[in-house]
């Protein structure tokens, strides 16, 4: 069966009725990615001893002026590597959620229907080359940011489908940018404001949940309240990662359907 292109709002009532079909599969993936992202940065910013530091700039702000450049100097250094790690793993915990997310609903569209531990694996074999690729985008957009601004939005909008082209086609980094490039062109504006409407949903419906559940656990004790709330944090933003991702591998289907015949069959 051939897949036809959509308006945005068929586009949207699809990908709210995949996340009812895929989300059970997507929950364990997404909430075990985040549980070990949460972990490994409090360890990364407490082994530091960024988490110290960064306290004072938070909270004494004068001490802090009271400190001679010297002093300074190792501290922010520290911080600085451990916010870096900590942007590193926090792209590697969502680029794996991404792209599980991505197979698993490419696998319903055509009538394969991965199981977890199969979207899992396919994931991990791509986790590398999603983090090579990520690191050539931050590149190019920081270049063509300083190259009078334009350049640099046009990038960051036109490289939007990196991740869906990496989880469902066999391509390399380099070759992933370009494709992202080529479906993006000449869709360019409704992709960024696709992305930016379904970013806008998912932290809005992030913000929801919290506003629901965060006072509810603060009747508990503090120690139990601030463990469950981690855990409902840490719910809330796996499954909001997933569910833009759902959304994303939809408007990628359009987009390569909008550049000739497209069948089910054709999608991993």
């Amino acid at each position: 069966m051939e897949i036809t292109p959509r308006p945005l709002g068929e586009i949207l009532a699809e990908g709210m009725t995949m996340l009812a079909k895929v989300w059970r599969r997507l929950f364990a993936p997404a909430f075990w990615a985040f549980v070990l992202l949460g972990g490994l940065t409090i360890a990364t910013f407490a082994i530091t001893d960024s988490d110290e530091f960064l306290e004072l700039v938070l909270t004494d702000p004068e001490a802090l002026e009271a400190m001679t450049d010297v002093e300074l100097m190792e501290p922010a250094l520290r911080l600085l590597q451990a916010a870096l790690l900590a942007v590193i793993l926090q792209v590697l915990a969502g680029g794996f959620v991404t792209l599980t997310a991505h197979r698993l609903v490419a696998s319903e569209l055509s009538g394969t229907q991965l199981g977890t531990r199969a979207a899992v694996a396919l994931a991990f074999g791509r986790l590398l080359t999603l983090l090579v690729a990520a690191v050539l985008c931050f590149v190019a957009v920081v270049a063509g940011l300083f190259a009078l601004v334009l350049p640099g939005l046009w990038l960051a909008g036109g490289l939007t489908m990196v991740t869906a082209v990496i989880a469902l086609e066999e391509v390399g980094p380099i070759a992933a940018l370009h494709r992202s490039l080529a479906l993006v062109r000449g869709r360019w504006w409704q992709t960024v404001g696709f992305v930016l409407l379904v970013g806008l949903l998912g932290s809005i419906a992030a913000q929801l949940v919290q506003l629901v559940a965060l006072p509810v656990l603060g009747a508990g004790g503090i120690g139990i309240g601030a463990g469950l709330g981690f855990v409902v944090l840490v719910v809330v933003q796996g499954m909001v990662v997933a569910a833009i991702a759902v959304m994303t591998t939809l408007w990628y289907v359009d987009l390569r359907a909008r550049q000739g015949p497209l069948l089910r069959s054709s999608l991993p």
